[in-house]
């Protein structure tokens, strides 16, 4: 039997490999009955082995969801179909374990939004839209946006804070917001706005064919996150932000890069360190970069401070941060600290870097901010298999973290957390900070502020 899965998994990753790179729109997309129900059977009875995050109970919630679209298919559209996969994944509340269906949804609205303490906020627009930015966005069709919130969460892979990350991304997309009942028509998508001015005003939103040159995927970058950082002026096309006329704003949302670092005074003492992404986004290893950092800013100067910044850290092969996280708290002087900075975009890698600081010097190192957006305590490693017809591809998580009690046995673990995962930790954040609209909007960042203040206090 395992043959077979492995014959039959090889088979469909050459599929994806050989899958054009310029997929059909999603209007275009055609799956008969037939087709559906055949990926559903390799779901069911190939990939769930593999995943090993689900509970028993999940596990029989799963099956019947899957059996449950399996006799639908027949009245099923692609979308409705991709958006059931989804769903499958998303039941095992595990971050990793997820279904990626973004050619099924079409275009987005030409807005763009992030959660604030005090709302869902519009961040970036095309420029027709310009004059909507830094609107509050209250309804969404029918459901206020903390029922669309709710309504979303079965569909999306992960906690809540995991959620409320991934879930703005998802609230622009008609499909989706057909999906979970906050429109009937995916032409037109009305939005109950409080607008800069304070004033409230619905308006009528339709998708827009001209994407966001700032959505591109790029190495290594989630634009998850993006939406929250001005996009290069010179980008052609680029759309308009709420930061644009803010010159002086926090070095979080500064161009996005894999690493980046900047003394925040002048005696060299205050260290700022900025990771948004665990692999390098070029032909340096990120290593090497890490290497250079101990070199040229902390061997020379020993500043007494470091600020190290994971909050747009979504991830990536925390193999590359290993050295650097064990041995950072170890090399700051005696009376030197290390704070690390921690949002709901800090995941996989990217927790895995702040649970190893901590590890590595819990008496020197403190951690402000938001939950990050996982558990201590998570699935992950596997693989994105591609359904057999649809292409949908979904990933399976078939290995143990812990970074809290801590991982101690092989049979029950992935072998790296073994090897260098802390034990007897916390990676809940000491100084817990939600950062408001009016913060941002003025280019302040409270975190970073907290951290400050923490300096001056020793």
């Amino acid at each position: 039997m395992l043959r077979t899965i492995s014959q039959r998994l090889i088979a469909c990753l050459v599929l994806a490999a050989l899958y054009s790179t310029t997929p059909a729109r999603a209007d275009d997309i055609q799956l008969a009955s037939a087709q559906m129900r055949e990926d559903l059977v390799f779901l069911k009875e190939e990939w769930a082995p593999l995943d090993k995050s689900f509970s028993d109970e999940q596990r029989l919630e799963f099956d019947r969801l899957v059996d449950e679209t399996m006799a639908a298919t027949d009245q099923l559209a692609p979308q409705e179909f991709a958006l059931a996969i989804m769903r499958a994944a998303a039941i095992a509340r595990n971050g990793h374990t997820s279904a990626n269906i973004d050619r099924f949804l079409g275009d987005d609205l030409p807005v763009r939004a992030w959660w604030f303490s005090d709302g869902l906020h519009i961040v970036k627009t095309h420029p027709e839209f310009a004059r909507l930015l830094g609107a509050r966005i209250d309804r969404i069709g029918s459901l206020t946006t903390a029922d669309a919130q709710e309504r979303i969460k079965p569909y999306l892979s992960g906690t809540d804070q995991r959620i409320r990350f991934l879930s703005p991304g998802y609230l622009v997309s008609p499909v989706v917001l057909k999906q979970i009942g906050a429109i009937d028509d995916t032409a037109r998508v009305p939005l109950t706005l409080r607008l800069a001015d304070g004033k409230t005003e619905t308006v009528e939103l339709q998708a827009s064919g001209e994407g966001d040159p700032g959505d591109e995927r790029k190495a290594g970058l989630n634009r998850g996150y993006s939406v929250l950082i001005p996009d290069d002026a010179e980008m052609p096309g680029r759309w308009p932000h709420l930061l644009d006329g803010v010159g002086d704003r926090s070095p979080l949302y500064s161009k996005r890069s894999d690493l980046q670092s900047r003394f925040l005074d002048g005696e060299k003492k205050v260290l700022y360190i900025r990771n948004d992404t665990v692999r390098s986004i070029d032909e340096t290893p990120l290593v090497d970069k890490f290497a250079g950092l101990f070199h040229e800013k902390i061997l020379p100067t020993q500043p007494r401070y470091i600020v190290v910044d994971l909050r747009l850290n979504n991830g990536g092969d925390f193999f590359n941060t290993i050295l650097f996280s064990q041995a950072l708290p170890r090399l700051v002087p005696g009376n030197g600290r290390v704070f690390v900075l921690m949002g709901r975009a800090t995941f996989s890698a990217g927790l895995s870097t702040a649970a190893m600081l901590e590890g590595a010097g819990p008496d020197k190192v403190s951690l402000i901010g938001e939950t990050m957006g996982d558990n201590a305590r998570f699935w992950s490693e596997g693989e994105r298999v591609p359904l057999p017809n649809s292409k949908i591809a979904v990933r399976y998580s078939p290995q143990f973290h812990d970074y809290e009690t801590g991982c101690t046995e092989l049979s029950s673990c992935y072998w790296a957390t073994v090897a260098f995962g802390p034990r007897g930790i916390s990676i809940a954040p000491e100084t817990t900070i939600d950062v408001n609209f009016a913060d941002y909007a003025a280019g302040r960042d409270p975190v970073l502020e907290a951290a400050v203040e923490q300096m001056k206090k020793d």
